[in-house]
């Protein structure tokens, strides 16, 4: 894995520097893999996922508390019934372990809630990886396949999308690649694309290849000539590059490009250069999804809502807090 991983630093080092990690990359990158040769991919669930978007938190934090009073009655009755006993081997302490639940269970309702197409019978949460033991209705639930759904909805509410069509989804910073799985399993004919950094590349590489074997894969290579790997990018499924190796896609090719968390991480000169990618490289529309406010100590920092470099030539199709995360916005623009 560390050698696989090194290779890819390696490659990343021969693009351009403003695709290097930022100081809150850096710091981000050795706790992950600090915890990848600890744990394993086996339990990246627990591990570096709370890294990304999976939140053990209390009934104090905003998130809590929104889906705590936007629950009904009726709401509360389901969640409440059934609670597990404690268990000891989540790692967790009896209160976070009972948070944990309600919190889940409270997110999964308003998954539901979305859900108007039942892609939630369609879709398991995959063991591997070691998912939380999270069970709601006599099935296992997760945070991030809830989110996945949710976030899949505000697009396909925005857009005039079929289950059955073929296009191309771009994901900038893909996690271990919870909304990868979620979109392939609604898209059958989708070739989804994940641009990322290692250790998260490497990462997303190994858990898609496992929790959907039978997809066509092209792995990242260390190629820095898009010829050479023309013919396995257009008969792959799934393709993991490194941002300069996206840089040699072709031109207006991607019908939806996705951000989810990641762009605040940042340097404004990064954010920038990333922004001109998806300005080139997209036919369709981009979705966004970050907090509305964050400052990023260990580079100096603060990016708001406003500050993102949204090109002139682009048209807001929708725009508005996140449903499930109160200090998130989420966007969706029409590339013109």
């Amino acid at each position: 894995m560390r050698k696989y991983i090194d290779e890819m630093f390696a490659c990343l080092k021969q693009g351009r520097e403003v695709y290097l990690p930022s100081h809150f990359w850096e710091n981000l990158n050795e706790r992950n893999i600090s915890q990848l040769e600890q744990q394993g991919l086996e339990n990246l669930k627990r591990t570096v996922a709370q890294n990304y978007f999976t939140w053990v938190v209390g009934v104090r934090n905003d998130q809590f508390r929104k889906l705590m009073f936007d629950a009904t009655l009726k709401d509360w009755r389901e969640v409440l019934s059934g609670l597990p006993s404690y268990d000891p081997s989540s790692g967790l302490s009896r209160l976070r372990f009972y948070e944990l639940n309600i919190f889940t269970r409270l997110l999964w309702r308003l998954a539901q809630k979305t859900d108007r197409l039942k892609l939630l019978d369609r879709v398991d949460e995959p063991q591997f990886g070691g998912p939380f033991p999270l069970f709601f209705e006599r099935r296992l639930i997760s945070q991030d396949l809830a989110n996945s759904i949710i976030e899949l909805y505000a697009v396909l509410d925005s857009l005039p999308l079929s289950f059955d069509q073929s296009l191309t989804i771009c994901e900038l910073g893909a996690g271990y690649g919870r909304n990868a799985y979620v979109a392939l399993k609604a898209f059958p004919n989708c070739k989804y694309v994940i641009i990322d950094i290692p250790p998260a590349l490497y990462i997303a590489q190994e858990y898609l290849a496992k929790v959907l074997p039978d997809r066509k894969i092209m792995k990242f290579s260390p190629f820095s000539n898009f010829d050479d790997v023309r013919e396995q990018y257009e008969q792959a499924e799934i393709v993991f590059l490194l941002p300069h190796q996206a840089e040699m896609l072709p031109s207006k090719h991607v019908d939806l490009f996705v951000n989810i968390s990641s762009l605040h991480e940042m340097t404004l000169n990064q954010v920038e250069s990333y922004f001109d990618l998806i300005d080139k490289k997209t036919r369709g529309h981009f979705y966004i999804k970050q907090w509305k406010s964050f400052t990023n100590p260990d580079d100096g920092i603060t990016i708001s809502e406003d500050k993102y470099p949204y090109r002139s030539s682009w048209t807001k199709i929708m725009s508005r807090t996140s449903l499930a995360q109160p200090a998130f916005f989420e966007a969706i623009y029409k590339i013109n």
